[in-house]
C-alpha cells in the first residue's frame, strides 16, 4: 500500500475544484501558476474549460504522460489508488479517479485529502 501526505499546493490554500492544476504541478514539479496558464491556454484554443477530460489529456500529452486503461484485477474488481504499487513502480504517475485527479510520486500519495480508497479510472506514467 502507498503513503500518504497532505498537502495542498493551491497558492491559498484553498479548498476548491483545482485538483487537475494541483495534480500536475506535483507531477511534473512546476509552479502552479504555470501550470494553471498552460491548461487555459488550451482550453481556450479547444474550447473545453480548463478541467474538462480533454484538456488534462493534452496537456499530459504534451509533457510525456503515457496514458493506461483502467486496471482490473483476475476476479473482475477494480484497483483502489492505495494498490497503484502492485501495478507499476514508476517515479511519478497521475491518477485519474471519481471526479478527482492525483498524484503519486516515488509511491507517496500527495493531495489536500486522503483518497486512496477510492477507484482508479485511468492512470498515466511520467515517460
Amino acid at each position: 500500500m502507498i503513503d500518504f501526505e497532505k498537502k495542498n499546493v493551491n497558492p491559498y490554500g484553498k479548498k476548491t475544484g483545482d485538483c487537475v492544476v494541483r495534480a500536475l504541478s506535483l507531477a511534473l514539479s512546476r509552479d502552479y501558476y504555470d501550470v494553471y496558464r498552460e491548461l487555459f491556454d488550451i482550453s481556450l484554443a479547444t474550447g473545453y474549460i480548463v478541467n474538462d477530460k480533454h484538456v488534462e489529456e493534452k496537456f499530459m500529452a504534451r509533457h510525456g504522460f503515457i496514458k493506461h486503461k483502467q486496471p482490473k484485477k483476475p476476479n473482475g474488481k477494480k484497483y483502489l489508488i492505495a494498490e497503484i504499487d502492485k501495478l507499476c513502480k514508476e517515479k511519478v504517475i497521475v491518477i485519474s479517479c471519481a471526479h478527482h485527479l492525483t498524484a503519486v510520486i516515488n509511491g507517496t500519495l500527495i493531495d489536500s485529502w486522503d483518497c486512496r480508497g477510492k477507484c482508479i479510472s485511468n492512470y498515466y506514467t511520467l515517460e
